[in-house]
């Protein structure tokens, strides 16, 4: 009777200690299977995300719920129940705060990866979140513990100025980088070619830069800030083939019908062998300039992307040639004549 005298304070404490355990075990066997099944028939992938990051940290809240309720019971003296709950308090304001990283990262992530494949490389905007949220918290717990944060924030303050001026140039690539990606204009594969002059396929995108590889097969890494200023020219969309012009002149006394027969068969025959070339497409050939020396005329093709055109250009310059000679037409050039005062 006499042990059960000393224990009897301590019962309740154990019971919501035990509680918090039992419901902490029930809530992953029972309750959070059945909220994942109630997830997976809906359409929306929101509550799947929800609760993908939020379970684990629901058991952990319930177990040092029960704790703390065991301390608040009045059995333990306050030299013990007072630094226990603010240790409480801080392990579920920082797992709080872990919580709505997580899940804020992983809805970034879905949203990025379903829209955009070159969101690939966000792991500097997801510490810096991560960063701001779990600072937040700290900041909230050195509050609600008596602390004086002002000079902190201002300390921070000026501590972030100084460090947006010593890191302008990494900070302007950083939501350039972001830019790029948001406005999906450019994407992995796409073929561009700048203001500068520089052009090539795109190889990859992060925050910080833009990789092309030119038709040398040379690497270029282009800053995302100089990207995100530039006049770019995308040459894969909103379709990567694209249209090969050849322009051309024949003789003022050619029979111009005959000439524009051999030109489209010279060209379809071209679209239909040549690789790279776009067999369904009908090519056209418009007689547009009297010329110094020929009448001139520009054939249209379409070839599979940007580096098709060259070789599509090329086999049709040498059949055409090869069609003009076996019919007898002839391709003039400029004659100049230079008259000298005697």
């Amino acid at each position: 009777m006499e042990y059960f005298n000393i224990a009897k304070p301590y019962i309740l404490p154990v019971i919501f200690i035990l509680a918090g355990l039992i419901s902490s075990r029930i809530f992953n066997s029972f309750v959070a299977v059945k909220l994942q099944k109630l997830a997976n028939l809906t359409s929306w992938g929101g509550d799947d995300i929800f609760l993908k990051n939020i379970k684990k940290y629901i058991s952990f809240w319930l177990i040092i719920g029960g704790f703390y309720l065991a301390f608040e019971t009045g059995v333990f003296p306050i030299s013990i129940t007072d630094p226990a709950s603010k240790i409480f308090l801080v392990l579920f304001v920082i797992s709080a705060a872990f919580a709505i990283s997580n899940i804020i990262g992983t809805a970034v992530a879905s949203y990025t990866g379903k829209y955009n494949t070159e969101f690939h490389n966000l792991g500097i905007l997801m510490i810096i979140l991560r960063s701001l949220i779990i600072g937040i918290a700290v900041l909230m717990l050195l509050q609600t513990f008596g602390m004086k944060i002002t000079p902190l924030l201002g300390a921070l303050g000026v501590g972030s100025m100084a460090a947006g001026f010593a890191l302008k140039d990494t900070l302007a690539n950083f939501f350039a980088g972001i830019q790029i990606l948001m406005s999906k204009q450019l994407h992995v594969g796409n073929f561009i070619q700048l203001s500068s002059g520089m052009e090539g396929t795109i190889t990859d995108i992060t925050l910080r830069n833009t990789t092309l590889i030119d038709r040398s097969n040379n690497t270029i890494v282009v800053p995302n800030a100089e990207l995100a200023i530039a006049t770019i020219v995308n040459y894969s969309i909103p379709t990567p083939n694209l249209r090969v012009k050849v322009d051309c002149g024949v003789a003022y006394d050619s029979d111009l019908d005959r000439v524009e027969e051999l030109v489209i068969s010279t060209a379809k025959e071209i679209m239909h062998n040549v690789k790279g070339a776009i067999p369904d497409f009908e090519p056209r050939m418009r007689f547009h300039t009297f010329g110094e020396s020929s009448i001139d005329f520009t054939v249209v093709m379409r070839a599979a992307n940007f580096s098709a055109q060259h070789l599509v250009r090329s086999e049709f310059v040498k059949l055409l040639k090869k069609r003009f000679d076996e019919n007898n037409i002839e391709i003039p050039f400029p004659i100049r004549t230079i008259k000298r005062d005697e």
